[in-house]
């Protein structure tokens, strides 16, 4: 649910961060944090996956792996195709870049250039969201690696090793340390969903250990954001960096004391967005080509207000189509093949 309303933030964030009036009061601030809540979906992210592996019955990476393959590359090639099309028919050239960029994205290298140092590849036509998809999919295959071979022992080296690849950053900025520093943050998820399996108290004191790597890591970004004093950007790095990992430790702090106050008010707050919670991801990776950058209604509705209501239905439509009809049936009919030919 956490992770649903952290999606549906960013869709707000895309519409309304740069002006939206009540009252005749300007809000837009409340939309201003859509990296935030990226960074929020990264430690409920690293609790789910930590939860669904060690309750779940069939611990193989060939399970692992085509589960999570699944479920974020069948919506994902409906996007790109789709997305391309749209492109295609509203005159888009595409060049060899729009190629560099498809490949990246199919192997997970992408990154915003214009907020983080030496990027691999860009989102696939601009579709910004995606950035997040690439963090997401090597945080799944190291996860089960380092969790299969080091046990016990493996939050301790992935902080660790989180805390060397920060080290690392403030040098020489690139993709490998990038992912490996923000493990940080996702694998603090894992913790609590450990202590959760555990029936341990949840308590501040029984996360120490990732707060304190967390802490570690926010103070090594400051430094980097005070020794590159001059026009330093709160929405691009290094000021970014510093930004994310600071959140981290409010968000879980946050977290904990909500958790203490039997989460009292969650029904009335995230709780309304229950009904799209099954097609939140769709939205996620569709709403900026079909809402916020979407221009294929614009000869024939002339009323922006319209227009956008009309954009909204087109993507909550898109994605249900993509998640509850295509990725259902999909998803069940590879599993089977798989499954019945490994059986075999």
């Amino acid at each position: 649910m956490e992770g649903l309303c952290c999606s549906i933030y960013v869709v707000f964030h895309h519409l309304f961060a740069d002006g939206l009036t009540l009252f005749g009061k300007n809000i837009n601030v409340l939309f201003k944090f859509g990296q935030e809540a990226v960074i929020l979906f990264f430690v409920l992210s690293g609790f789910v996956i930590y939860y669904s592996y060690n309750v779940g019955k069939d611990k193989s990476f060939k399970t692992f792996f085509l589960k999570r393959f699944l479920r974020i590359y069948i919506p994902l090639f409906i996007v790109f195709a789709t997305d391309a099309i749209l492109k295609k028919a509203g005159g888009y050239e595409f060049t060899k870049n729009t190629l560099y960029d498809l490949v990246g994205n199919i192997l997970m290298l992408q990154d915003v250039a214009s907020l983080k140092p030496n990027v691999v590849c860009s989102p696939f036509l601009g579709n910004s969201p995606l950035w997040s998809l690439s963090y997401e999919w090597w945080f799944y295959l190291v996860f089960f690696f380092v969790y299969n071979k080091f046990k016990d022992k493996s939050s301790l080296i992935v902080y660790l090793i989180g805390t060397i690849a920060t080290i690392t950053y403030l040098i020489y900025p690139n993709f490998v340390n990038r992912e490996l520093m923000y493990l940080v943050i996702w694998w603090a998820g894992a913790d609590i969903a450990k202590l959760f399996l555990e029936d341990k108290p949840m308590s501040l004191l029984n996360v120490k250990t990732p707060l304190i790597f967390l802490t570690i890591c926010t103070l090594l970004l400051a430094v980097n954001v005070k020794l590159q004093n001059a026009n330093v950007t709160i929405g691009v790095s290094p000021f970014l960096e510093l930004r994310h990992f600071a959140f981290s430790i409010v968000a879980i702090i946050c977290a904990f004391l909500w958790n203490k106050l039997h989460w009292v008010g969650f029904k009335y707050t995230f709780g309304i967005f229950e009904f799209i919670a099954p097609i939140s991801f769709g939205i996620y990776i569709s709403h900026w080509f079909l809402i916020v950058d979407a221009h294929y209604l614009d000869a024939v509705v002339t009323n922006p207000i319209v227009r956008t209501l009309l954009y909204i239905v087109v993507c909550v439509a898109f994605a249900y189509l993509v998640e509850k009809i295509i990725y259902v049936k999909l998803n069940k009919y590879i599993m089977q093949r798989f499954f019945n030919k490994a059986q075999a």
